[in-house]
């Protein structure tokens, strides 16, 4: 006596069911072929006969020297040191800056973000370059299209104005993503074979646009570093600027106290006077002696700064024409699947319809 209820079925019966409809899945393999094809043969006409599109591809190739040049370091750290902040911790942030995370950190979102907010001109025309990307490439045409599924974005109707990028609003956020996504992909910077330069290559579907991304995000790139590896000399800086102008301001009042003693002495019969002036020329020459030693402090400082600058040596600069190449997408695949996924849905309706009637 079967202990399974009439609604139930058995593990052996529902196997055989399911080989069942594999077995007369793959016999209409023909059906499933030819869908197939057609899907794949579709696409592949589609896009090299009514959508081609061109990517413009151009390389720079540059040298990177991260010191400057000099051993600003050292003496950084030295200078530091006399004034008491520490300049030997001044170094331990030079391995984020180093070379092996050159290429990490100049296709950084930081780095990126700061490209799309630099000015560009193009055709005696200046805007951010953000503004001219979303205008010039192919992102409202493809990433931000209407499609099946959803309507066109409103991002491509946005312009930006130049601001910090920590000022970003959320919906300016999600512009940036969207293109910080895309031009992600078409840019690649990596170390050139057997030597110590680097090569930056870009593609995208205009080829002002190529060589406009590429030369801007050079630039954005040199001055981050420019701006990270002299940080901590131009704080000091700030803070001896400060100290000089102070004893400049010190030093104008002494001089016209002095000068102004030294011109009442001869009239004067106290002779505190005499005492006064010998004081105030005492002081008169220490506040002197500072001021030229602070003066020396700060064009040190200013030195080391230009010393530590990095520097960035074009070698092959990025030239009109550029080569191009027409781009066959990867919904190439994707249009033989859904048609082979059209196929597989049908035939097993198909298969229903059969066992409903009893045909099968």
């Amino acid at each position: 006596m079967s202990d399974l209820n009439p609604d139930q079925i058995s593990t052996r019966e529902f196997f055989k069911s399911i080989f069942e409809y594999f077995k007369f899945l793959f016999s209409k393999w023909q059906i499933l072929l030819i869908f197939l094809l057609i899907g794949t043969a579709y696409d592949l006409i589609k896009n090299s006969i009514f959508e081609i599109e061109k990517k413009y591809g151009g390389v720079i190739t540059f040298h990177l020297e991260l010191d400057g040049g000099g051993g600003g370091g050292g003496q950084f750290a030295g200078l530091a040191s006399s004034f008491g902040l520490g300049g030997g911790a001044a170094q331990k942030g030079g391995d984020l800056l180093g070379m092996s995370n050159f290429e990490s950190i100049m296709l950084s979102v930081n780095v990126f973000q700061n490209t799309f907010m630099k000015e560009v001109t193009v055709n005696g025309k200046k805007e951010l370059f953000i503004n001219y990307y979303i205008d010039s490439s192919n992102i409202k045409r493809k990433e931000w299209a209407s499609t099946l599924f959803r309507p066109a974005s409103e991002f491509g109707n946005y312009k930006f104005k130049k601001k910090n990028i920590m000022d970003f609003t959320p919906y300016e956020n999600q512009i940036i993503s969207d293109v910080y996504n895309k031009l992600a992909d078409e840019t690649l910077v990596e170390p050139k074979e057997k030597s110590s330069l680097f090569q930056l290559n870009a593609s995208t579907t205009n080829e002002m646009l190529t060589k406009v991304w590429m030369e801007t995000l050079l630039d954005a790139t040199e001055e981050f570093y420019k701006n990270m590896k002299t940080k901590k000399t131009r704080q000091l800086l700030e803070v001896q600027q400060d100290r000089l102008d102070s004893l400049s301001y010190l030093l104008k009042n002494t001089d016209r106290k002095l000068a102004r003693v030294t011109f009442d002495n001869p009239n004067v019969v106290d002779p505190n006077g005499v005492m006064r002036q010998q004081q105030l020329s005492r002081d008169n020459n220490y506040m002197t002696n500072q001021y030229y030693t602070q003066m020396a402090n700060v064009e040190n400082l200013n030195r080391m700064i230009f010393e530590q600058t990095p520097i960035f040596t074009i070698l092959e600069p990025v030239r009109l024409p550029l080569s191009y190449y027409k781009k066959v997408g990867i919904s190439t695949r994707i249009s033989g699947l859904i048609m082979l996924v059209v196929s597989i849905m049908g035939i097993s309706l198909y298969r229903t319809y059969l066992k409903v009637f009893d045909k099968l």
